[in-house]
């Protein structure tokens, strides 16, 4: 072929190049992403409410009026990063439906269980492989709705894994302070951004305090301020009505919750920050001191530990706190149904979980009696016994990892040898706990946490009769006095004394209460 064919080839073929390159191009413009269909309308609609009644109140990521309509117009089908969002949301609330959350016979339930929830889970986890550095809002709570997933089904590699995204996608921004936040954003994006970012500082908190995970998020690190104490309804982008807002540029107002706001339910929801706040701190104590066992006293002699507050003032500062708390944040009445009504109810239920977690990591911190551990033991399981099993069942399977807290506390108690009146103490509690446990059992996905619980008992009652079957008696030939009253004494008489003696000690196998962890069969 001669040079000019050649060129004409070489001309023809990068044309062919050009066309291919538009081609495809127009392809992307005229056919765009679409979503697939996974669920009706009616099914994400219903799945979209029900997160409103009953995750919203622990976990209000977005700002109701507006989120409900752009679900209700489908604008997830056309934008792959809402869409993601919401197979995240209905991932979660299907888990919760299938567990037993939904108390409310208003709604049909047949449909929401036609779908599995890790139909939704697995798709919205394939939708963010192309957003994994994408820093867009609806991204960043999808990572953090599928971690809130992942607890529920008891993937905790996952948890740990959507964390982790979610905390990148911060850092890569700044996004842990309110200067580096899009300039563009209205008044209620910037309130959707700080109830995320303080839903998902308690939620780092629990992971580390529950599977003992590094703190990525530290409270004096951020500069966020809490949500506007106000219902959705007073709030959209011209204002909040009943409060003064502050232009944008002057960045965030404080740290720390108001005090006009106690007629909000949010006003319990900032509470319970402040609660995880006491909490880092809490835990930072404890595990500095754990590190003192492997590391040189280098730091500890530079920082003294003169900030150090014992376990005892803070408990009574943090309680003083919650008796000051109004009415409304301390006692849970029943379930009404009525969101505005039910809003205060899981505050009041998420603060007495919280209060309690506390004064479980504060117990770690600063060690206590075997009385003061059955002591606080007992509290909990009452506390969590007072609040209505609607909303017990509704916080779902995060919870029990509260109450596995409880088996913490009673396991660490087998290093030391018990009398009876301390074995009493823990078989109380262990009663109480597996009769709290039944009732939700519907959450566990593995054997019954209560069942186990019982047996557990059993086993200690019969590892109490061995050992007293074992334990020889006093020889009476050795005293006189003892030998008559010996003849005197009925044998009733003489077990009777055994068992009331103070010093009469009992050293439980390590291997019964040691099977009582904070996983109550959860996978």
């Amino acid at each position: 072929m001669n040079q000019t064919g050649l060129m004409h080839e070489n001309e023809n073929r990068g044309s062919d190049l050009v066309h291919r390159g538009v081609g495809r191009a127009l392809s992307r413009v005229i056919d765009p992403w679409k979503a697939p269909t996974i669920a009706s309308q009616a099914v994400v609609m219903d799945l979209v409410e029900i997160y409103f009644e009953i995750v919203y109140p622990i976990f209000p990521f977005f700002h109701r009026p507006s989120f409900s309509r752009r679900i209700s117009r489908g604008e997830y089908t056309t934008s792959k990063s809402l869409f993601a969002l919401t197979m995240a949301v209905c991932a979660l609330v299907s888990g919760r439906v299938r567990d037993g959350a939904v108390s409310n016979v208003k709604w049909d339930m047949s449909p929401l269980y036609a779908i599995k929830p890790d139909i939704f889970y697995e798709e919205a986890k394939l939708q963010l492989v192309s957003l994994m550095t994408e820093s867009d809002i609806d991204v960043i709570r999808a990572h953090a709705t599928l971690a809130i997933t992942a607890i529920q089904e008891g993937k905790i590699r996952d948890v740990h894994m959507h964390l982790g995204i979610y905390h990148t996608l911060i850092a890569m921004d700044g996004l842990h302070d309110e200067s580096n936040w899009p300039r563009d954003i209205g008044i209620i994006e910037r309130e959707e951004r700080r109830r995320l970012f303080w839903s998902m500082y308690t939620l780092d908190i629990y992971s580390a305090v529950v599977w003992g995970s590094v703190i990525r998020c530290r409270e004096h690190q951020s500069n966020v301020a809490y949500p506007v104490e106000a219902d959705d309804e007073l709030i959209d982008d011209s204002g909040i009505i009943g409060h003064t807002v502050l232009p944008r540029d002057v960045g965030p107002i404080c740290n720390s919750p108001g005090t006009d706001g106690v007629d909000c339910w949010l006003y319990g929801w900032n509470f319970i920050t402040d609660l995880y706040r006491v909490l880092e701190h809490a835990l930072a104590g404890f595990q500095g001191r754990r590190c003192q066992v492997t590391r040189s006293a280098f730091l500890r002699d530079i920082f003294k530990e003169d900030a150090t507050v014992a376990r005892r003032t803070v408990q009574a500062k943090v309680l003083h706190k919650y008796h000051s708390l109004p009415e409304s944040f301390k006692y849970t009445p029943q379930m009404t149904y009525n969101i505005n009504t039910d809003r205060f109810g899981f505050q009041a239920a998420n603060i007495t979980a919280t209060v309690q977690l506390l004064r479980i990591v504060l117990l770690a911190v600063d060690g206590a009696t075997v009385e003061e551990r059955c002591e606080i033991a007992s509290d909990v399981v009452g506390a969590f016994t007072s609040v209505p099993v609607a909303y017990l069942l509704s916080i779902g399977a995060p919870l029990l990892y509260h109450l596995g807290g409880i088996g913490t506390i009673l396991a660490s108690v087998t290093e030391e040898a018990l009398n009876l009146v301390d074995y009493e103490r823990i078989r109380h509690v262990m009663r109480s706990l597996a009769q709290l446990l039944e009732n939700l059992e519907v959450i566990q996905h593995g054997a019954s946490a209560s069942k186990r619980l019982r047996t557990l008992v059993s086993h200690i009652d019969e590892d109490i009769a061995r050992k007293k079957a074992a334990t020889p008696p006093e020889n009476p030939l050795a005293n006189p006095d003892i030998l008559q009253q010996t003849i005197l004494q009925s044998q009733e008489q003489q077990n009777q004394i055994d068992m009331d003696r103070p010093n009469w000690m009992l050293e439980i196998s390590g291997n019964i209460l040691g099977d009582l962890t904070w996983n109550f069969d959860l996978a």
